[in-house]
């Protein structure tokens, strides 16, 4: 009988047992007729038997790594993945009855794997430490599958991605941790199955929370209370008063959230730590909107710890992030590199994605120049290393191989140089069709409808590059330079023809990046087919802020091109102001933030003339509730400054945030 595991397998699985190369050289082997002479034994084992003399096996129930092999290869061959390949072809040409269709079956679920199932498959101590897990609770998001193509089943836990790739054949789950198959992430994705199963067992994307027995509410403790009293500080002594004498409070409230494995707030705390640090030495990277977004962010997540909603506490706090996990063998697409300059410091960041899991990861290098060194910008900047043996510039335009890489709780990734573990970039053909979706955005309004569905930013875990996609063009509209704002706009459709937005603007530190966009919308490299870059919601619809562009003729990087003297586009007017809505809350968020600077207990009277007059305009512009939350927030500072008691002046901050988280949704949700 033929077997349905492999006819299951597609080259895209294979590559995910073994690698990309591997699969390569089969193909090309088979297509010159090099491939092996096959035979199926009555026990299913598929027999492999290659012109040299070499015999691969592929054992049924046994893992494809675990295939015997007469190269004794430690690990996966070329024999057993040309085995796999010429499997399909062996049997539409054999006498053999093709076996049923699987779309014939009843559609299975790797939640219907039962306990006994996972005894027979894992280590006794692969499904102890599973068994802890589950009794801590865990978060999931579980994405069911057709089997069809490469539109398999996963879950997404908090470390690793668990993929079926083979129906009713646990010997296929494969994993990207450091282990691959056998681990304890198998059981923690069965179990996510059982649970969505359960509570949706009609949506293609379900989250959930697995526990043994009920799952209980996640109280901060005495953690989160620490850190608390020390944001609240930060607010009512402001940036100019507070930023200095702190190290040892931060320390303490660093140690507490570390020790309750809080994630998301412990990188909040970091980074006002950082930014502080920033004000103190007068660095440019000090930005008083970003401190006053992570300080509400901060308010954000110990409220929603504490308070039943759609977000799990354990979510909202990262309690189930790992600081580090290590990957087994990954292969990477690269989507681009964005440059930042601060000072006489110069950043790169080359976004990379994971085909396999949908996933991204960040490939971050700093540099700082001497007093008597120029600092490097654009194409310079580019050809400083970005990985082992690899400049930055091969790395945004690549594609890399990997294995033994770390990947930090943010999704930022690094290379190993130890013992056998490998890096290796090469060029890429800038073919992205092979990107899942929602990597890969066909149609700009689903994506619209998914992130309304998402919850607010400062719920949602901190992770680099969130926003970042690749588009397909169908169309190229109108290229226009604004000259004023210093920026390139086009207008293009995806390929459901749905229109959406480009807008780069001139920055010093990538300067030849606005001329590299424009000569590659028009056609300087072919015809242009994706774009990447990082998205936003506006009023106006979806805009995409490019990194790069996937041409007929090569990928095009853009902040490490070369400057070169091109035609501009046709002149346009700057954008237009923004609706009265958005420059409403905009205002609000100035107002605010500039309360977090100088600190709500030294706020000059203008700075409540300015809070009424913001709380009037919200008011007529129907923004009833935010003007309510304004007025409370004129009503608390009288009263705290009139008392100075630590009870109105507790009261005072938690009415800023309130104001302040008001403010923040609204903005998200007209696309601020």
């Amino acid at each position: 009988m033929s077997r349905a595991d492999l006819l299951a397998l597609t080259p895209q699985a294979i590559a995910s047992l073994s690698n990309l190369g591997l699969v390569k050289r089969a193909q090309k082997d088979l297509e010159e007729g090099k491939g092996p002479r096959l035979e199926e034994l009555a026990d299913g084992t598929v027999v492999g038997t290659f012109e040299d003399g070499v015999v691969a096996r592929l054992v049924p129930g046994k893992a494809f790594k675990n295939g015997p092999c007469t190269c004794n290869a430690a690990t996966v061959c070329r024999h057993r993945v040309a085995t796999a390949l010429a499997y399909p072809a062996f049997i539409a040409t054999s006498a053999a009855p093709p076996p049923a269709e699987v779309k014939a079956e009843a559609p299975w679920s790797p939640g219907m794997v039962d306990d006994a199932e996972l005894a027979r498959v894992l280590p006794r101590r692969a499904l102890e430490r599973a068994e802890g897990f589950r009794k801590r609770g865990y978060l999931a998001q579980v994405r069911r599958g057709t089997f069809e193509g490469e539109d398999i089943p996963s879950v997404a836990l908090a470390t690793c991605t668990v993929r079926f790739l083979v129906p009713r054949d646990l010997s296929y789950a494969r994993c990207d941790c450091s282990l691959g198959t056998g681990c304890e992430h198998l059981p923690l994705a069965i179990w996510a199955f059982r649970a969505a199963d359960e509570k949706d067992p009609t949506r293609r994307e379900v989250s959930v929370e697995v526990a043994r027995g009920a799952v209980t509410t996640t109280v901060g403790g005495a953690a989160l209370d620490t850190a608390g009293d020390l944001v609240r500080f930060l607010l009512l002594e402001g940036v100019q008063h507070a930023s200095q004498g702190l190290a040892g409070r931060f320390a303490v409230a660093r140690a507490g959230l570390e020790g309750a494995r809080m994630t998301w707030p412990l990188l909040a705390l970091e980074e006002l730590e950082e930014l502080l640090g920033a004000y103190v030495s007068r660095a440019a990277r000090y930005d008083a909107p970003r401190f006053t977004a992570v300080l509400t962010e901060f308010f954000a997540r110990m409220r929603a710890s504490r308070t039943p909603g759609p977000v799990p506490p354990r979510a909202v706090l990262g309690m189930d992030e790992a600081p580090e996990t290590k990957l087994d063998y990954v292969r990477l697409v690269s989507l681009g590199i964005r440059l930042f300059a601060e000072g006489r410091e110069r950043r790169a960041e080359v976004v990379l994605a994971d085909p396999d899991t949908a996933g991204l990861l960040v490939v971050r290098r700093a540099f700082t120049y001497a007093e008597d060194q120029t600092p490097e910008d654009g194409a310079q900047l580019g050809r400083r290393q970005g990985a082992p043996r690899t400049t930055l510039e091969a790395l945004a335009h690549g594609q890399v191989v990997a294995s033994g890489a770390t990947r930090r709780t943010n999704r930022l990734i690094l290379f190993s140089t130890q013992g056998l573990q490998r890096t290796s970039v090469t060029p890429q053909s800038g073919d992205w069709s092979l990107l899942p979706e929602p990597l890969l955005v066909k149609d700009v309004r689903a994506l619209e409808s998914a992130w309304r569905a998402r919850p607010p930013r400062f719920l949602r875990p901190r992770l680099l590059a969130e926003n970042v996609h690749a588009f397909a063009i169908s169309r190229v509209g109108e290229v226009t330079y604004a000259p004023g704002a210093q920026e390139v706009h086009a207008e293009l459709e995806d390929s459901r023809g749905h229109g959406f937005r480009v807008e780069l603007s001139h920055r010093s530190v990538a300067p030849g990046a606005l001329d590299a966009l424009a000569g590659a919308l028009t056609g300087g490299h072919g015809t242009p087919r994706y774009v990447s870059g990082e998205v936003r919601r506006t009023a106006r619809g979806l805009v995409v802020e490019p990194m790069a562009l996937s041409c007929e003729h090569g990928v095009v990087a853009l902040d490490v091109q070369p400057t070169v003297t091109t035609g501009r586009p046709r002149t346009a007017a700057d954008a237009p102001a923004l609706p009265p809505l958005a420059a409403a809350l905009t205002e609000v968020e100035g107002c605010l933030a500039e309360g977090v600077h100088q600190g709500l207990r030294h706020v000059p009277p203008a700075w409540s003339t300015r809070l009424d007059t913001v709380a009037s305009r919200a008011r007529g512009l129907g923004l009833k509730r935010l003007a309510e939350d304004l007025g409370a927030l004129g009503a608390a500072l009288a009263r705290a400054r009139a008392s100075g008691a630590a009870g109105d002046e507790a009261a005072l901050a938690e009415t800023w945030a309130s104001a302040a988280l008001r403010t923040g949704v609204g903005h998200e949700q007209l696309g601020g």
